[in-house]
């Protein structure tokens, strides 16, 4: 059981170098190709999770955080070109509000689905600001109730069998990750969600009031995406960046 820092080699010039736990990938660590593609951060049982710098033989580079393999949270994507993006992601794809930076001075600022700008904002003295807009200024607010809580828990306490929700050993059991790390189809149980958030998040961390309950990896996949995307910027609303636009 490889265990603290260490170094492993492939056949196919890939390396690691950093930190094991139970022989996963777990901690800080740095993983590089052979084509000089690396990702630089933390792990978690093998999965790219929480900080790191992920940077591509183009000359493309993320600084940002990662939620089992995927870009999420605000981060920062560096084209080879000068150009900039700084924004919201999830599960990989810009989602939510960004500004995307070209070489020669000029900005899009607005929300964002993936490349596409869905909606453009109007540029403000005090700087781009979601507090600026009154359909998404309640979702900044830590302290206002929210009503997502109540989506989550209306469409999970529909979806899921309630008996399973005493026994996550039924639906997960120890040891699993040694058989498959495949991070986007395994069952997602409430305490193996906490333990991820609580990693991801780190100091900033703290405890839902209506704590997710059940197995499926997206709640509200079937609602508007006005409401996930609300759904997204409150679930990051701690770690929203500063970001500089120009008129």
């Amino acid at each position: 059981m490889r265990e603290g820092f260490g170094v492993q080699e492939w056949p196919d010039g890939s390396k690691y170098e950093g930190e094991f736990l139970d022989d996963f990938k777990h901690g800080k660590g740095r993983y590089s190709w052979k084509n000089g593609e690396f990702y630089e951060g933390f792990f978690y049982k093998d999965l790219k999770h929480g900080d790191g710098e992920y940077c591509w033989p183009s000359g493309h580079k993320f600084i940002g955080k990662f939620y089992l393999n995927r870009k999420e949270g605000y981060g920062h994507l560096k084209y080879p070109g000068g150009a900039i993006f700084q924004g919201l992601y999830h599960s990989d794809h810009r989602f939510g509000p960004g500004v995307f930076s070209y070489p020669e001075g000029n900005q899009d600022v607005g929300l964002w689905i993936g490349q596409r700008l869905l909606k453009l904002c109007s540029s403000l003295e005090e700087g781009f600001s979601l507090l600026n807009f009154p359909d998404y200024a309640a979702f900044m607010q830590s302290s206002d109730p929210s009503v997502l809580s109540c989506l989550f828990l209306t469409r999970l306490q529909s979806d899921v069998d309630e008996d399973l929700l005493s026994d996550e050993s039924f639906i997960y059991p120890p040891g699993i990750e040694r058989y498959s790390t495949d991070g986007d189809h395994l069952p997602l149980p409430p305490g193996r969600k906490r333990e991820l958030d609580r990693v991801f998040h780190g100091e900033k961390w703290e405890p839902e009031a209506h704590p997710y309950q059940g197995y499926k990896r997206d709640p509200l996949s079937a609602f508007p995406v006005h409401i996930r995307m609300k759904a997204n910027i409150r679930e990051h609303r701690l770690d929203t960046i500063t970001v500089k636009s120009t008129p």
